[in-house]
Formats: C-alpha cells, structure tokens, sequence
C-alpha cells in the first residue's frame, strides 16, 4: 500500500498553516481542546497537524459549523451580495459565461459560445476573463456545485496550490475542463491535481495533456 509523502499532502499542510492561527485566535490553541469541541479523536487530529493524514470534509464542516471557520475563509473565497458597492464612477466588464467546470473527473465539453454574460468589477486587469460554473463535489467545502468561477489567462507562473482550471485534450472538437488544485513540476514538465475532497485522488498528468490552463481568481457565491 502506498503513503503519502509530506508533499503529497501540501494542500492539507496549507489548510494547516491558516486554519491552526484562526483557531487559536478563537482561544482553542491545543489539539486537545479542537478534538474535543468537534467531538474527534485527539491522535487523528494530532496525525493531520503533523501532515501525516489528511482533513475529511465531515472534520472541516464541524469546525466550519462550530468554531465559523470555513474553507472559504482559510483560502479566502468571497461570497456574492456580502456588501453593496456605490456603483458611481465603477467600471463594469462584461464576461462571457462560457458553461460548466466539472469538479471531480474531467467529463463535461466546454462550450464554444457564451450562452449569458455577468457584469463585474474586478475583472479590468484580467486578461480574457470569463465564468464558469462548478459542478461535482472534488473541491466542496471551497468550491461548492453552482459556484461561478471568475477565470483568466495568466502572465506570470501559477503557484503550487492556487485553484485553476485545467483544459484537456479529448476527443477530436471537444474539450473537457476540470476544476482542481495544481502542483506544477516544470523542470520535468508534470502538473499534479488535487481535490480537497479526499474520495478524489490527485492526479498526474503530462504538460502535453493541457490546451490550457487557466487561474481561478475568484468564485463567486449567490447567498441564499
């Protein structure tokens, strides 16, 4: 049986480095004291701070719904109609709504046209932005079914561990997108995707395999 090395686990560690101060600053600065409160084993906990387990998404949802500390939150996800902006004197950008990102195993076609357009104001700088919505649950609690996700090109290297959204080749005429975590190898030319759910396994995939890859900057939220 294979185990994962401590790079392996790079999105558990990065969950860790910003969830444990958040927490502690909620005055719950031992693991006895954060088992205890999500009603979890201390030794399971103990193994995920020492990157050598990782977080299931009961574990996040229960720290999320007892001590307000979400996924969002850890990675810095904003939330659709959290505060009203004065319109005055703000350019709007048009983006093109362009159809679905499956979160989980690449298996939906990317859509050519735009079937609707959103109005935002954080896109100006962006090069060839657009919108794509989430599907499947790979990426929940951070990236939930129905999130829009604001994409664009990107000039400089993507960082290990930003969200992105990979393009495959396919079939002939077709291209499938796919909504994931990236680890980039570029002196062997491999890029590893990661889920945050851990019933996805990360995988590994030649440069060649991509059209494109493509930064998710932000993912917009509708607050039911």
């Amino acid at each position: 049986m294979s185990v994962k090395s401590q790079k392996d686990r790079a999105l558990t560690n990065k969950i860790n480095e910003r969830l444990f101060p958040m927490l502690a600053a909620k005055g719950i600065s031992s693991i006895y004291a954060l088992s205890k409160s999500i009603n979890e084993n201390a030794g399971s906990i103990s193994k995920i701070k020492r990157g050598m387990s990782d977080w299931t998404i009961d574990q996040l949802d229960k720290i999320k719904n007892i001590h307000g500390i979400s996924i969002d939150l850890i990675f810095g996800a904003e939330s659709k109609g959290k505060t009203e902006f004065d319109m005055k004197g703000v350019k709007l950008r048009k983006v093109p709504v362009l159809g679905y990102a499956e979160c989980g195993y690449p298996a939906v076609t990317w859509l050519d046209s735009a079937s609707k357009v959103m109005d935002l104001t954080d896109a100006a700088m962006l090069v060839n932005p657009f919108v794509l919505i989430a599907k499947g649950d790979s990426m929940r609690p951070y990236i939930n079914p129905g999130d829009k996700l604001l994409c664009s090109e990107h000039i400089e290297k993507v960082k290990d561990n930003t969200a992105v959204v990979a393009v495959f080749k396919s079939m002939p005429d077709t291209i499938e997108a796919n909504a994931k975590l990236i680890s980039w190898d570029r002196k062997n030319k491999l890029i590893t995707l990661y889920s945050i759910n851990t019933k996805y396994p990360p995988t590994n995939h030649l440069e060649d395999e991509f059209v494109k890859i493509y930064k998710v900057n932000r993912i917009i939220r509708d607050v039911k």
